[in-house]
């Protein structure tokens, strides 16, 4: 039985992955999935039936900031903690919500009642059972905000749950809410056991080996900001069927994901043997591994919003649109993510890529760079006079705007297209813009102090209920917990309202044309830089099986996975 909300048909779309030809061999069924384009590197890949055993070591760039997947936020983790973590349901590649330690999926008919059949063959890697009542205890954990600040927003429409039987939850909402859906199938949702729920907060939110969840692999070290490594658990057979395909455990006896900030590092390593794969592939390196037949290379649009600047409207000198604009207008884009990425990259122009049924492909090209426009804008705004920097001024102030972001956060050479964002602006229009990247901590503080002017994020989802509604959704700090632009817009809230708890999908569609165009062309909110993805190369005379999670673009983990020698 569906609901009016039709949670388990409506359409996501597609993610769009290319790959070079080294890897077709070795990825075939996630090329035939997605489709793709090769060059001419033709590699040897391994053959035959998955092999068992083995290690496989993954340089990555991302600094994990927790090993918890209820107090991790950072999409990159998500296909890291995947390895030990699964959810309750499991978003496919047509949009459609399947079984996974849910066996069935049952919502009422006004969609606000959700019944989950549980699985009864399930274990955590403690040893502990994983039944309802297990799900009702991380439900009681997740529902406090101390805790995990992300999950508010999902849970605001929860109004109770409960386990009906030994393998029976039942959710009861206040209204069809997508984004409970979407969130239930992410990483951030899955049940850790009820031994892990009961350690210290700080256990909990630093996370590590003693976090038991139901995944293939079990924690064994974790390293903050340097390495972790998963161990095979040989009783797991639970995946979802449309990842799994028949597979029971692991083919890997280990993985080891390995921090290594800079990209010549991971680049490095992978061409010297001293790693199997390696994530987030610098432009400058792309060609070393399509050139080469040992490598193949996969490059993935990733579902969600693009990585964007928003402009904080509540303070100097972003409180007045012809400033937003003027800053929007007085770089050429286009030309600064051509330059920085090489081609490797595209520039995104809509606060939600151009993926599956939400996307907005009218948005294409409606900024153009005018230097002369984004002048008169500023000097109507009133800095009107320059010092002798050529920085314009305005009551004795300079126009100098910062973008404070979180050191953990920055990847994907942003710092470098920031910078010469920055000299674009500075050159043409005389805005001082400065890209500042601090630690996590220090980043926290200056967001409750207001002591910023652009907040820049791009945030994963196969939804655009997620993002939009916690970079947005100003008014309530639950929903819209890093919506740092503090808009307070009523207009865009209800709008946002209104797609979130909507039945009907052309509808929903409708509305995030309408929310998109808003932020962007009318309101000058946001400013899409570029299309967010996921690249990654891996030795091609070793390593197969690595499969794309439908949802997001990027790799599902590494439960697929194998090696051809031990």
């Amino acid at each position: 039985m569906t609901s009016p909300l039709d949670p388990f048909n409506r359409p996501v779309g597609r993610r769009s992955l290319i790959m070079a030809a080294a890897g077709l061999a070795a990825l075939g069924p996630v090329l035939s999935a997605c489709g793709g384009s090769s060059s001419s590197a033709s590699p040897a890949t391994p053959t035959g039936k998955p092999v068992d055993g083995g290690a496989l070591i993954w340089a990555i760039e991302t600094q994990l900031s927790s090993a918890n997947p209820h107090t991790n936020g950072q999409d990159k983790a998500r296909p890291i903690l995947r390895n030990a973590f699964d959810s309750l349901i499991f978003l496919d590649g047509d949009g459609k919500y399947q079984p996974w330690l849910a066996r069935t999926i049952t919502p009422s008919a006004d969609g606000t009642v959700l019944t989950l059949e549980l699985r009864t063959d399930v274990t955590f890697s403690d040893g502990e059972k994983f039944n309802a009542a297990a799900v009702v205890k991380n439900f009681d954990k997740l529902s406090d905000a101390k805790y995990a600040t992300s999950a508010a927003g999902a849970l605001s429409s929860l109004k109770k749950y409960e386990a009906t039987g030994p393998y029976t939850v039942k959710f009861t909402l206040s209204k069809p809410d997508n984004y409970f859906l979407t969130w239930l199938a992410g990483v951030t949702a899955a049940p850790i056991s009820p031994k892990s729920l009961a350690l210290s907060m700080d256990e909990l939110q630093a996370g590590g080996p003693k976090i038991a969840g139901t995944g293939p692999f079990t924690i064994s070290t974790y390293s903050l900001n340097t390495e972790i490594v998963f161990t095979r658990r040989k009783d797991y057979a639970w995946a979802p069927a449309a990842i799994a395909k028949g597979q029971k455990a692991a083919h890997l006896e280990k993985v080891t994901y390995r921090t290594l900030k800079e990209g010549s590092a991971r680049t490095g390593a992978l061409s010297r043997s001293q790693v199997d794969v390696a994530s987030d592939i610098q432009p400058l390196d792309v060609e070393t591994f399509t050139s080469n037949p040992r490598f193949a290379y996969v490059r993935a649009t990733a579902a969600g919003s693009p990585y964007s600047l928003y402009f904080n409207v509540s303070k100097t000198p972003f409180e007045d649109i012809r400033v937003r604009q003027a800053f929007a207008q007085g770089a050429d884009i286009t030309a600064i993510v051509n330059s920085i990425y090489r081609g490797t990259y595209q520039r995104a122009w809509a606060p939600y890529n151009l993926l599956g049924p939400y996307q907005d492909p009218s948005l294409k090209n409606w900024l153009k760079f005018d230097k002369a426009a984004a002048n008169k804008l500023l000097d109507k705004a009133g800095w009107a006079t320059k010092n002798a920097s050529g920085i314009r001024t305005k009551r004795g102030k300079t126009l100098t705007v910062r973008t404070v972001s979180a050191s953990d956060y920055v990847r994907e050479s942003r710092d470098q297209l920031n910078v010469a964002l920055a000299a674009a602006l500075k050159q043409n229009i005389g805005i001082d813009y400065k890209f500042q990247a601090v630690d996590l901590g220090t980043e926290a503080n200056r967001a409750k102090a207001n002591d910023y002017e652009i907040f820049d994020n791009s945030y994963g989802g196969a939804d655009p209920v997620v993002p939009f509604d916690l970079l947005y959704y100003s008014s309530d700090p639950s929903r819209g917990y890093i919506a740092r632009g503090r808009y307070n817009d009523k207009q865009l809230e209800k709008l946002i309202d209104d797609a979130r708890f909507s039945n009907d999908t052309a509808a929903r569609k409708k509305t995030y044309k309408t929310i998109q165009e808003y932020v962007t062309k009318e309101k000058y909110y946001a400013l899409p830089l570029a299309v967010t993805q996921d690249t990654y190369a891996y030795n091609a005379e070793k390593v197969a099986g690595i499969v794309a999670d439908p949802a997001t673009g990027g790799p599902f983990s590494a439960y697929t996975a194998w090696v051809a020698s031990k």
